[in-house]
């Protein structure tokens, strides 16, 4: 299931070149997977079962700036998964053109409370349709 979630481009969002920095674009996409996951009420059951999923890896492709008082347009979904991980893609839309303007592809691994490294296993895919259907590679 894609995600749709828009955010207004504002001034502290802005650097001194008067776009949106990078390192701002991680946090706002990082804001939009936090909604995909209350959309679908995924937080609660993944941690009853005793998983977390954080962040390995970030690639971000930059195409176009934004700039204050632009619309963007967020979606994310499920891509693809393995054993161990899975990957979600995130396209980032200017409201007023629908261009694209970003993509990113984010690598997340599960781990146990503990902090170690878990799998992708059937408690967690009866929780989360999207990774259950996701393409699996190996």
């Amino acid at each position: 299931m894609k995600s749709t979630t828009k955010i207004t481009v504002r001034s502290y969002h802005i650097d001194h070149f008067g776009h949106v920095n990078h390192a701002r674009f991680v946090e706002l996409l990082e804001e939009a997977r936090w909604r995909y996951l209350e959309e679908n009420q995924l937080l609660d059951p993944i941690h009853r079962v005793g998983a977390f999923h954080v962040v390995a890896n970030v690639m971000i492709q930059y195409k176009q700036p934004a700039h204050i008082g632009d619309i963007l347009r967020f979606e994310t979904q499920i891509d693809q998964r393995s054993a161990h991980s899975f990957q979600m893609d995130q396209k980032v839309y200017l409201k007023k053109s629908e261009k694209m303007i970003l993509q990113a592809n984010i690598t997340n691994v599960f781990i146990n409370p503990k902090g170690q490294p878990r799998l992708i296993d059937q408690n967690i895919l009866g929780i989360w349709p999207d990774l259950a259907k996701a393409d699996k590679i190996e």
